[in-house]
């Protein structure tokens, strides 16, 4: 029987997967087995598990876009600077509910962007996107006079989520968030302007 399988629903599936267990520990059968796809049916939609990654990737970095833009609205009574601080603070806050998984973005980057170019491409332009989403705030802050006008504002911006991944691998390998969220408040403290 020749059954045809939603191609957003298996991708939202095996996102979640990825993120729990990883690329190189999640196999194809571990995928087809979850979302009831055959292997035949797998690699016809997906042609690899290289190809499945990448479009799981994309399918993050959209949905994680959208919350970005979200968290950083602005908001009656919270200056610029409070937004992305708070931004960043819950996101470590989350860590303990999503069982310290990170975010996948990083942790793709970190286990097949070195080997693998599809995948090391990818994440950079993903990375880049987070950036540009998360960059209009910086600039705001900086034109309020909250954060430092000597930094390049798309500078500043890798600065801060540069770090905030890092603090991120800290907190899964930990299993502790508040060191990071101490952490973060510091670098906020050592680049706010007034």
């Amino acid at each position: 029987m020749n059954v045809k399988h939603n191609r957003d629903a298996v991708l939202k599936t095996g996102l979640s997967l990825l993120c729990n267990k990883g690329y190189h520990s999640l196999g194809v059968d571990e995928i087809c087995k979850v979302t009831g796809m055959t292997k035949g049916a797998f690699y016809n939609a997906f042609k690899s598990k290289e190809q499945f990654l990448y479009e799981a990737t994309l399918l993050y970095s959209e949905l994680n876009i959208k919350r970005i833009q979200a968290e950083l609205l602005p908001k009656s009574g919270q200056s610029s600077y409070d937004r992305l601080l708070t931004f960043y603070i819950k996101m470590f806050e989350a860590q303990p509910r999503l069982n310290y998984t990170g975010c996948f973005i990083n942790n793709m980057m970190a286990e097949v962007g070195y080997t693998s170019e599809l995948m090391g491409q990818a994440t950079k332009i993903e990375f880049d996107r987070f950036i540009d989403a998360i960059l209009p705030t910086v600039v705001e802050a900086q034109q309020d006079g909250y954060l430092t006008p000597h930094i390049e504002a798309r500078a500043l911006t890798e600065l801060i989520h540069s770090t905030f991944y890092g603090l991120l691998t800290i907190a899964k390998s930990s299993k502790d968030f508040n060191h990071s969220i101490q952490t973060i408040k510091l670098l906020f403290q050592n680049i706010k302007y007034k």
